[in-house]
């Protein structure tokens, strides 16, 4: 059985307005070749739900938690 080494890194496409969706594609390529370089194979692109606490103040004027979504690149390279 493979054993791997994995890397995680966050990922977020941006554009312009009157920019073309596909110029994401072309930084989340980018992206991937960039670690590729390394090594390190591209496994999945997943995303994360963070719960974000407020802080202090805001929790004392009764603030409650919100949650964000993030994506992650996962790469991989066999160890």
């Amino acid at each position: 059985m493979a054993s791997f080494e994995y890397k995680v890194v966050p990922f977020e496409g941006r554009i312009k307005s009157g920019q073309a969706v596909n110029e994401v594609s072309i930084q989340l390529q980018s992206a991937i070749a960039q670690y590729a370089v390394g090594g390190w194979e591209f496994y999945q692109l997943d995303e994360v739900d963070i719960a974000v606490e407020p802080g202090c103040l805001a929790g004392f004027l009764g603030a409650k938690v919100s949650y964000a979504s993030y994506n992650q690149l996962i790469f991989r390279k066999g160890s």
